[in-house]
C-alpha cells in the first residue's frame, strides 16, 4: 500500500504541475474545474459526469457534485482558447522541421441520440455507414522514435459545416492553425484522399508547406507536357524499387515502389513527384503526390515510410473512443460536448508526454508493468499507459480536492505563494 501511495502522490502531481500550466490566465474556479475533469477523466476513464464525480470523492452529494461539473462546462467553452494556447506551448518542443504531422477527419456517433445539440447525419467511419453524429477534424504530431500521435489541432464542427466544400474549409483552417502554432510551414503533413482537392494542394503551394497526399484515380495529371489521367501514368511504372511493410495488424506486403514527375494542370508550375505503390491493396496501386524533392531510392522510399505513419492518427481516434468511451457522451449541449471533447484531447496529450518518456523514466515503467499485459507492450503504448494509471489510481483514498485546497495564510513574512497547488496531498 506504500508504494501506491508513492506512485498516487507521482501522478497526481505530474498531473496537476500539468494543469498548472494550462491554467495560466484563468480565474481561480475555472483553473479548479480544469484540475477535477482532467483528473476525473485520468482515473475512472469514462466520459460520463457522474463517473468523473465519483473519482473526485468529495465530502457532499454525487448529485451536487455532477451539477457543478455540468454547469461549469458549458462555460468552460469560452476559456478553450486560452487553455489550447498554454497546452501547444508544452507541446512545442517536440515539434521541429522533421516532425510527421497527421491530419484527417474523425467522427462521434450518436445513432439513438435524438435531443443532443447539433446532432446531423455524417458517415460512420468504422461501418460507412449513415449514422447521427457530429464531424471532427484533427491533426497529430508524431513524437519522434516512438511515433505517438500528439494532437495539436481538434475541431467540431456545427451542423450546418458538413458539407463537403465547408468540409475542405474547415481542413484548411487546420492547415493554417498549425502553421500559426508553430512559427509557419513546419514538418510535413500527411493526408488521404479525403485531402486530394485543388483547395487544399493551392493552400500548400502558397505557404510552401511540405505535403504527402494519397491521390484520387479520377485526378489528371500533366506528364510530358500532356494532360493524362493517374492511372494510366501508373500503368507505366514499373515498380522500380522494393520494400517489405508491416501494417499494424501484422500483415507483411512486399511493396514494389517508383515515382513520376508530373504538375497538375491547375498548378503547371508547382512541379510534383507521383509515388507509386504496387501491393499494399488488391487491385489498385496506391498514388501518393508530394512535393518532397525525390532523387533516388532513398527518397522515394522515405515519402511512401512517411505517408504510412498517417494510420496513427486513426488510431488516436480509436483510443479516445475506447479508452474513453467517447461516444457515450451523453451531454446535451453543443458548447458541452466541445469542451469535453476538448478536454479529452488535452488530457490525451498529457498522456502521450508521458508515455514518450518510456526508457528514461522510472515512473513510467512502473506504470507499464502495472498495466498487466500478456505478451510485450508494444511501441504504441496509450493503451498500456492508461491501463496503468488506472490500475494504480484505484487504489486512491482520497481526490484531488485536497491537492487543489488554498493552505491558510501564514502571520510571517514568506516566499510561500498560498495560491499555488498544494502537491503533498496523495
Amino acid at each position: 500500500m506504500n508504494q501506491n501511495n508513492t506512485l498516487i502522490g507521482q501522478l497526481k502531481r505530474g498531473l496537476l504541475h500539468f494543469c498548472e500550466k494550462l491554467s495560466d490566465g484563468l480565474t481561480g474556479p475555472m483553473m479548479k474545474f480544469l484540475s477535477q475533469m482532467l483528473y476525473g477523466l485520468l482515473v475512472n476513464q469514462s466520459i460520463m459526469l457522474s463517473d468523473i464525480a465519483r473519482a473526485l470523492q468529495e465530502d457532499i452529494p454525487l448529485i451536487k457534485t455532477e451539477n457543478r461539473l455540468s454547469r461549469n462546462l458549458k462555460g468552460f467553452s469560452e476559456n478553450i482558447t486560452c487553455v489550447w494556447g498554454n497546452y501547444l506551448e508544452e507541446v512545442k518542443p517536440l515539434v521541429d522541421d522533421e516532425t510527421i504531422f497527421c491530419l484527417d477527419p474523425g467522427d462521434i456517433c450518436k445513432k439513438y441520440s435524438r435531443h443532443q445539440e447539433g446532432l446531423d447525419w455524417i458517415e460512420d467511419g468504422s461501418s460507412h455507414k449513415p449514422s447521427l453524429g457530429w464531424q471532427l477534424i484533427g491533426v497529430t504530431a508524431l513524437t519522434h522514435g516512438n511515433k505517438l500521435p500528439i494532437p495539436v489541432y481538434s475541431e467540431l464542427l456545427a451542423p450546418a459545416d458538413i458539407m463537403e466544400d465547408t468540409l475542405t474549409e474547415g481542413i484548411v483552417a487546420a492547415i493554417s492553425s498549425v502553421q500559426r502554432s508553430f512559427g509557419g510551414p513546419t514538418g510535413i503533413f500527411s493526408m488521404d484522399r479525403a485531402m486530394d482537392t485543388n483547395a487544399i494542394y493551392g493552400k500548400c503551394f502558397d505557404t510552401k508547406q511540405r505535403f504527402i497526399i494519397r491521390a484520387k484515380v479520377n485526378r489528371n495529371l500533366i506528364v510530358d507536357g500532356k494532360t493524362i489521367n493517374i492511372t494510366e501514368v501508373a500503368r507505366r511504372a514499373k515498380g522500380k524499387y522494393r520494400m517489405d511493410f508491416t501494417d499494424k495488424h501484422d500483415k507483411t506486403h512486399k511493396l514494389k515502389v517508383s515515382f513520376v514527375p508530373v504538375f497538375l494542370p491547375d498548378y503547371p508550375d508547382e512541379p510534383l513527384s507521383l509515388v507509386v505503390v504496387y501491393g499494399y491493396e488488391y487491385g489498385d496501386p496506391m498514388l501518393l503526390l508530394t512535393n518532397l524533392p525525390i532523387q533516388g531510392k532513398g527518397t522515394c522510399l522515405r515519402v511512401l515510410k512517411t505517408y504510412l505513419c498517417r494510420w496513427r492518427i486513426e488510431e488516436n481516434y480509436r483510443f479516445i473512443k475506447n479508452q474513453f468511451h467517447l461516444e457515450n457522451i451523453r451531454v446535451r449541449s453543443l458548447a458541452s460536448v466541445r469542451s469535453l471533447v476538448f478536454l479529452i484531447t488535452v488530457l490525451t496529450g498529457w498522456i502521450v508526454i508521458f508515455a514518450n518518456k518510456r526508457g528514461s523514466s522510472m515512473l513510467v515503467e512502473e506504470v507499464l508493468n502495472r498495466a498487466l499485459r500478456l505478451f510485450e507492450i508494444p511501441n504504441f503504448t496509450l493503451y498500456a499507459v492508461a491501463d496503468g494509471i488506472y490500475n494504480i489510481m484505484k487504489f486512491a483514498t482520497r481526490g484531488i480536492s485536497a491537492a487543489l485546497s488554498k493552505p491558510p495564510r501564514s502571520q510571517q513574512l514568506s516566499l510561500f505563494n498560498p495560491y499555488a497547488f498544494n502537491y503533498s496531498a496523495a
